[in-house]
C-alpha cells in the first residue's frame, strides 16, 4: 500500500435536536453533542470518526477544542504509520489527551481501511461478523413506563436489557422486584446500572436481589475509581460487577483493578481509550486475565460503529450496548445499525467504520468548526 498522507483536516462540533433524555433521576436532561473528525487523505479517501459527547444546560466545546490542539501534529502524517503517531499524540501536552487521541485514531484506522478496501474489524483479525444486542433504556418516569418500555424492546428483537433506573435506592429495589414478577422465564438478559449512586451496603443488598433472579451483570453501583469496594462487592456476588467505564480511561489502572479483581468484566469505549490502538490493547490486557470487556456503545452511529468494529475483532465481549429508542442517535447516518430478528447486530460490510454522512442534513446543526 503506498503512502496516504493527511492533507486536510476538518473538525465539526454539532448539536442534533433530538429529545433530550438522561439515565438518572439526579441529573438533567442530556444535551448530546456529536464531534467529527474528517481527514482527506492524499490519496482522495475521506476519512472520519466521530464522538459523542453528553453534558448538561449546553452542547460541549471541551472535546472538540482538545482536537483542535491536537490535530497540527496529525497534519501530514502518513496513515501507514499509527502506531507511531498513537504514541506521538499519548506524549502531547493536550486537555483531554485520551479524547483526542481516539478521535484521530480512529479516523487513522477509518482511512486505512478505506484504502485497503476492508471493514476495520476485518483489517485488525475478525473472529465474528456479528454480536447479540442489548437495549439501553433511559430514565423513564415510573415503574409501568419501564415494563411498558422492556415489552417494546422485547417486542423489537431483544434479548438483553440494561435498566438505567432511578438511581434512587428504595425505588430501584422496587423496580427490579416488578421486572422480576413481569419477566420471569422469558430468556432475557437484565443488566442494571446504577450509575454510581448506590453506598457499599446498598450495592451488596441489590446485588444480592440481582443474584437472586439471575441477572446478567451490575454495571457501576458505586464510583468506577473505589477498586477496593468493587473487590468487596464482586467477592460477596455471584452476578458480575462491572465499573461504568467513563471515570477510569487509563490502560495502566484497568490493568491494576482487574489484577485486584475488583471488576468481573472490564468496561472502556473506544473513543475514549485511544481509539482502536488504546481499544485492542485494553481487551488484551483484558483477556489476559481471562476476563471479559463489555465494550461501552452509546452514542450516535459514527461512536457505534466504532465500538462495534473493535467487538467483532475480539472475542471477549458478550454484547454490543444500543441506547433504545435508537432514532435519535441515527442522525446524519446513511448506514445505521439495528438488530436483526435474532437480537444481533453487524456492520454495513463497507470498508472502514463502513458509516457515510448525509452532511447536509448535519450542516444546519454545526455550531462549531475549524480547518487544518
Amino acid at each position: 500500500m503506498s503512502a496516504a498522507l493527511v492533507e486536510e483536516i476538518e473538525l465539526m462540533a454539532v448539536g442534533p435536536d433530538g429529545e433530550r433524555i438522561t439515565w438518572s433521576s439526579h441529573l438533567g436532561e442530556m444535551y448530546e453533542a456529536m464531534v467529527i473528525t474528517r481527514l482527506r487523505l492524499s490519496n482522495g479517501v475521506e476519512a472520519l470518526s466521530g464522538m459523542t459527547v453528553y453534558t448538561e444546560h449546553e452542547f460541549d466545546m471541551t472535546v472538540f477544542s482538545a482536537a483542535s490542539l491536537m490535530a497540527p501534529f496529525v497534519l501530514g502524517r502518513n496513515i501507514l504509520d499509527i502506531p507511531q503517531i498513537y504514541n506521538m499524540m499519548r506524549s502531547r501536552y493536550v486537555p483531554l489527551n485520551h479524547l483526542a487521541t481516539s478521535l484521530f485514531d480512529i479516523a487513522l484506522h477509518d482511512g486505512k481501511g478505506k484504502t485497503l478496501g476492508l471493514p476495520i474489524y476485518q483489517m485488525l483479525g475478525a473472529v465474528r461478523d456479528r454480536i447479540m444486542a442489548y437495549a439501553s433504556s433511559p430514565l423513564l418516569p415510573d415503574d409501568d413506563a419501564y415494563v411498558a418500555y422492556c415489552r417494546r424492546m422485547i417486542d423489537r428483537g431483544y434479548r438483553a436489557i440494561k435498566v438505567h433506573p432511578y438511581c434512587r435506592f428504595h425505588d430501584d429495589m422496587r423496580l427490579v422486584q416488578r421486572l422480576r414478577e413481569e419477566f420471569t422465564g422469558q430468556g432475557i438478559g437484565w443488566i442494571l446500572d446504577a450509575d454510581a449512586n448506590y453506598s457499599l451496603n446498598q450495592a451488596l443488598r441489590m446485588g444480592r436481589v440481582l443474584d437472586a433472579s439471575g441477572w446478567e451483570f451490575f454495571e457501576a453501583p458505586i464510583p468506577d475509581s473505589d477498586l477496593s469496594g468493587y473487590q468487596a462487592l464482586s467477592n460477596a456476588l455471584d452476578t458480575d460487577v462491572i465499573c461504568g467505564g467513563n471515570s477510569v480511561p487509563d490502560l495502566r489502572l484497568i490493568q491494576l483493578a482487574l489484577q485486584m479483581r475488583s471488576w468481573d468484566r472490564s468496561r472502556f469505549d473506544v473513543t475514549g481509550i485511544g481509539g482502536f490502538t488504546g481499544g485492542n490493547e485494553g481487551m488484551a490486557i483484558t483477556r489476559a486475565h481471562g476476563m471479559k470487556c463489555e465494550v461501552q456503545s452509546w452514542g450516535y452511529t459514527l461512536t457505534q460503529a466504532a465500538n462495534l468494529h473493535l467487538m467483532l475483532a475480539n472475542e471477549n465481549c458478550d454484547f454490543f450496548e444500543q441506547a433504545a429508542p435508537f432514532e435519535k442517535y441515527e442522525f446524519g447516518a446513511k448506514q445505521v445499525i439495528r438488530p436483526d430478528e435474532d437480537g444481533f447486530v453487524q456492520p454495513s460490510g463497507l470498508p472502514g467504520l463502513g458509516v457515510e454522512m448525509d452532511w447536509d442534513v448535519i450542516e444546519p446543526f454545526v455550531y462549531a468548526r475549524k480547518t487544518f
